[in-house]
């Protein structure tokens, strides 16, 4: 095999292993995450809600999920129809705060939805990371 070709598998192997993720974070750590429960979610009113309408996440172990799924989502082509469960508010670590729709449902086996507010652009959180983060919120 010639020495271009080599390198090139070597190139693919390792972005196989790293993954190419996407640019929700622009490169930024997450510091806190607060999440709000809105009409949709009122309506079924996850337990850790129960008290307050504002759960807030500071733990390395939750901040590391919640990171997983947001940048291994996958972009949604085309118009994306959806309810809102929840808001989710990002605190970065250069200061800045980003705005979503988060929606995962109580019910096991479905991807989660992530929706930018300001650009509109929606993703898809692999099923597997929906899990995790379902048994964190719900």
């Amino acid at each position: 095999m010639p020495r271009g070709w080599i390198l090139i598998v070597i190139f693919m192997m390792i972005l196989g292993i790293t993954g190419c993720g996407n640019d929700v974070l622009d490169g930024k750590e997450i510091d806190k995450i607060s999440i709000v429960c809105a009409d949709e979610c009122k309506t079924v009113m996850p337990a850790s809600f129960k008290e307050t309408d504002v759960v807030i996440f500071e733990a390395a172990d939750e901040l590391n999920v919640f990171e997983k799924a947001i940048t291994r989502a996958e972009v949604i082509k085309g118009e994306v129809d959806y309810g809102v469960l929840f808001y989710m508010y990002l605190a970065l670590d250069d200061g800045s705060q980003k705005k979503y729709v988060l929606n995962i449902a109580k019910e096991d086996g479905r991807s989660g939805l992530l929706v930018d507010t300001y650009s509109g652009k929606g993703y898809a959180i692999p099923v597997n990371l929906t899990d995790k983060l379902r048994a964190i919120i719900w």
